[in-house]
Formats: C-alpha cells, structure tokens, sequence
C-alpha cells in the first residue's frame, strides 16, 4: 500500500509541476480564482462562467435552455447559430447535447429532426415548438 500512495504522490506531483511550466503565471491566478467562485455551482453555471462560452455566452444560453425544452422522443437536432462559431462552440454543442444526434449549421436537415435557431429568422416550413431566450426550437410544419 505504501508504494501505491508513493505513486500517486508522484503522479499528482508531475502533474503540478507541468501544470505550472506550461501555464502563464496569469492565467494560474484566473483558474484559481474561478475555481474558488464556481466549485460550488451547477455544472451549467460553472460551463457559462468559464472559457469554453466565452466566445458567444447568449449561444450557451440558448443552448442551456433548448436542452431543457426538448420534447422525449428528439430523433435528433440541427442547430443554426446567428453568426459562424469557433469549432470549439460546434464542440460543445455537440457535446451538450449528446447522445441525441446533433448537427451545426447542416445544408440539409434529416427526415423528422428539429431546428433550433438563434435569433429571430423563423424559415417557413417550420412551425416553433418553444420560443426560448436567444432563438426558438422549430419543427418541420405538417
């Protein structure tokens, strides 16, 4: 046992050791300044006051909120941003709302998915299931 705890001990402290050689001293001070104000928070929160949103947080919010509304049976999503996002805001919306298939910005949505579109464009064809803030989910009009 006593070799085990030798281990991680060394494991934790390479860790640190790279975690203070590859990090400008500033931005040290902001993630432990974050992590003392959102440990304690929702992971949604902690997602909305940190770096992965912050290239677009009203999008997250939308996100946020059409994750919620989404009726049980979604065979999946198409997602349209008002404005092109980095390929790390395609990431995590993706990843929001995984495991249900999701697409950004598809030039052909499948057969039965919904939309859900940031702003206030409502393409005809598509009837809104839920306004939300920042945009509506839409569904295909019978």
């Amino acid at each position: 046992m006593r070799a085990r705890r030798l281990l991680v001990f060394l494991a934790s402290a390479s860790l640190l050791v790279l975690f203070l050689t590859r990090e400008p001293p500033r931005d040290i001070g902001r993630r432990i300044d974050f992590l003392r104000r959102y440990a304690s928070q929702r992971l949604e929160v902690r997602r909305l006051g940190g770096t992965s949103t912050d290239f677009n947080r009203r999008y997250f919010i939308l996100l946020e909120w059409a994750r919620r509304r989404l009726p049980a049976k979604t065979p999946g999503l198409a997602v349209f941003p008002d404005a092109e996002i980095p390929t790390r805001g395609q990431y995590l919306t993706v990843y929001h709302f995984a495991p249900l298939p999701t697409e950004v910005a598809p030039m052909k949505v499948p057969s039965g998915w919904l939309a859900l579109i940031q702003g206030t464009r409502r393409p005809e064809g598509w009837r809104v299931v839920a306004e939300l803030p920042y945009g509506a989910l839409l569904e295909p009009a019978p």
